[in-house]
């Protein structure tokens, strides 16, 4: 798992490391040190990997913060848990506005940063198998299953349709389906469905929760109906 700092003063960095060092929960951590601009660029180039990142807030002489750099490791690394430490309590609510596991204060960070890290662990194991990878238009994209709705194959293009947009995706059904959690079905030759946003189905065809119809395959038909029927049981 990799561990990184993200703060403009070394020093701090440096004590920020050396306690967290000490705790026996990242004894197999790749822990680093990098620069705010640093983490910048390598986010724009899609080149940023982390699992867990301590993030400081306010940066000398840079147009943007600690926050407003979170919010696009959140659009990329969803899975990433992010630690705020600040000098500065001011910025408490405006974390907020981010996804974020803790809130910090470096002047209680001996007591305060074990806690988050181990929420940040603990987060981190629950969520990151829900992240899936593909390539769209050339750049790679992170997103949570559970924000899929369906996948639609459209020649040699898959359209995979998430809660908030639309993404092409140029692979087989087959290959994305092998990364794919259980509540994921083939209903057609074409499609792909999240169970947990079908309401309903009617013959040959299953109704999402937002009144797209989508076709049920002949072929499909009876492994589907029992999935989905096996789904909702085991919620009721």
């Amino acid at each position: 798992m990799t561990l990184i700092i993200c703060d403009d003063d070394i020093k701090d960095a440096e004590r920020t490391k050396e306690l967290v060092e000490q705790l026996p929960i990242v004894k197999d951590f790749d822990i680093k040190i990098k620069a705010p601009q640093d983490v910048s660029i390598a986010v724009e180039e899609e080149l940023f990997k982390c699992d867990i990142l301590i993030m400081d807030i306010q940066y000398e002489g840079e147009d943007y913060d600690g926050i407003d750099l979170t919010k696009r490791i959140n659009d990329v690394l969803p899975a990433c848990q992010i630690i705020f430490l600040s000098n500065i309590l001011d910025f408490a609510p405006m974390v907020y506005e981010t996804n974020h596991c803790y809130f910090v204060m470096k002047e209680n960070m001996d007591i305060m940063l074990p806690r988050a890290i181990e929420k940040a662990v603990k987060s981190f194991n629950n969520t990151g198998n829900d992240i899936i990878e593909f390539l769209s238009n050339g750049h790679k994209v992170y997103t949570s299953q559970s924000e899929i709705v369906y996948i639609e194959r459209d020649d040699r293009v898959l359209n995979i349709n998430t809660l908030k947009k639309t993404y092409q995706c140029y692979t087989s059904l087959k290959k994305i389906e092998e990364n794919l959690g259980d509540c994921f079905v083939r209903c057609h030759g074409g499609f792909i469905v999240n169970l947990a946003y079908v309401s309903g189905i009617d013959g040959n065809q299953l109704y999402l929760k937002d009144g797209t119809q989508i076709p049920i395959g002949m072929r499909f038909f009876e492994d589907f109906k029992l999935k989905y029927l096996m789904f909702y049981s085991d919620r009721m």
